[in-house]
């Protein structure tokens, strides 16, 4: 087998690219911010992940 034919190589390829996918997934994970709320958001304010808005219970109350 001295020459690699076209379907080994797209499979290498493939299997290259999930490797390469689940290692970067992997790196993001342990890099988490805890300011953005457990994820690994890359563009989140620091405050609003802090301050989320949430409706009160009293908002949801039909007046009598």
């Amino acid at each position: 087998m001295n020459q690699i034919d076209g379907q080994l190589a797209g499979a290498l390829i493939v299997v290259a690219g999930a490797a390469f996918f689940l290692i970067r997934r992997i790196v993001r994970f342990f890099k988490q911010r805890p300011g953005c709320g457990g994820g690994a958001c890359t563009g989140c304010d620091v405050e609003a992940a802090q301050s989320p808005d949430f409706v009160s219970l009293d908002q949801l109350k039909r007046p009598e």
